[in-house]
């Protein structure tokens, strides 16, 4: 085997491969990543087996130059390290005696021994199933948007992570804890779907998503038997899914409020912020919201800490003027965080029933919180 790349690009494609990795893994060839070099490409596997990462190199692409095919079986880790020691704008990269891989410049050379090849497991990437096709950014920013109603510990397993689903002709991303849920509509294409479209992808998996994403152009999202596919650019992302039923969580989103109050986003965050008390025993922080005579009183108290009181009467106001209701400021501060909209309207009903936070500015995300009762 002995082909040529441009070493910043290779930098680039071995970080993706390396990141899911799991060094403790038991089996030591699954700490490795795969090269396999033909006459026209090469390609980058790893997997740590719940996340598998599929890159390919085209001749020509990278400056990539196939002298001899081969296949070789590398330690990441070591590989990146020496790749960011050489200077060299291209490297060279050859197998001896098949137990040791050479990277060489200009004027230098390292060796490394390797991991066996054959002992690496075959991996199947179902590239073929149902599919729809969405902008990355969008994609992104939806992922960071809900990804934090979810809890990876959760004892309901199919909510440990997030739920893509078409509803009606709608393409949803929802994660929920069963305190809180966010729910984000975002576009899509897709041809002709004669199955259902719907998949939990786990925690873990949608974090090394968000940071695969780019900012621009387009990937496909294909679901297959128990897997799902993320296609961007030059790689695969394939993910095994959570099992489970995920809650149909838009039936319960409520549309009718007797209560709605239109706020500058940064001014009430700010406003929760000082509310949100600190504390040493992981206290679960609880702010009671006091709507009374056109003022919010907003109040928080933590025993051995402290207390919080602030009027605040810089909003406008829709519905009744009179609610008492207590919440989570952790939850409202993430949640508020999501919204990139200058105004935010936080919907009420009762005391008992789910607070809902939108903006008319972008009706594509709905963040709810359920109330509790403070101490």
């Amino acid at each position: 085997m002995f082909f040529s790349i441009d070493r910043l690009s290779l930098i680039e494609e071995i970080n993706k491969c390396n990141r899911i990795i799991d060094l403790k893994s038991p089996s030591p060839s699954i700490t490795g990543i795969c090269f396999d070099v033909s006459v026209d490409n090469l390609v980058l596997i790893s997997t740590n087996t719940i996340i598998s990462i599929k890159t390919t190199i085209k001749l020509n692409e990278m400056n990539l130059n196939i002298k001899q095919a081969g296949n070789i079986l590398i330690r990441g880790k070591y590989f990146l390290e020496i790749l960011k020691k050489m200077d060299d704008e291209i490297v060279n990269i050859s197998c001896v005696e098949n137990n040791i891989v050479v990277l060489s410049g200009k004027k230098l050379e390292f060796s490394l021994n390797i991991l066996d090849y054959n002992d690496y497991p075959l991996i199947a990437f179902r590239e073929n199933g149902d599919n729809i096709t969405v902008n990355c950014n969008d994609l992104k920013k939806a992922l960071n948007q809900t990804i934090i109603s979810v809890n990876e510990w959760k004892q309901k397993i199919v909510l440990s992570g997030l739920n893509f689903s078409l509803k009606n002709g709608i393409f949803y991303i929802i994660g929920t804890d069963g305190y809180r849920v966010s729910r984000k509509r975002i576009n899509y294409w897709s041809p002709q779907l004669e199955g259902k479209f719907e998949t939990n992808i786990p925690y873990r998996s949608v974090l090394e998503i968000i940071k695969l994403l780019p900012d621009v152009g387009e990937c496909k999202i294909s679901i297959m038997d128990s897997y799902t596919c993320i296609f961007i650019n030059n790689t695969i992302f394939q993910t095994t899914v959570l099992e489970g039923q995920f809650p149909d969580v838009n039936a319960v989103f409520p549309t009718d409020f007797n209560t709605t109050i239109f706020v500058d986003n940064k001014k009430f965050f700010k406003l929760i912020s000082r509310a949100d008390l600190p504390n040493d025993d992981n206290s679960i922080p609880v702010v009671n919201l006091v709507l009374e005579n056109e003022k919010i009183f907003i109040k928080s108290s933590i025993h051995q800490v402290g207390s919080f009181e602030e009027e605040f009467d810089d909003f406008e106001l829709k519905g009744i003027d009179d609610q008492n209701i207590s919440f989570n400021s952790k939850y409202l501060i993430e949640s508020l965080r999501t919204f990139e909209t200058k105004m935010i309207e936080i919907n009420l009903i009762d005391a008992k029933k789910p607070i809902v936070i939108s903006s008319t500015e972008d009706d594509s995300l709905s963040q709810i919180i359920l109330p509790m009762f403070s101490n």
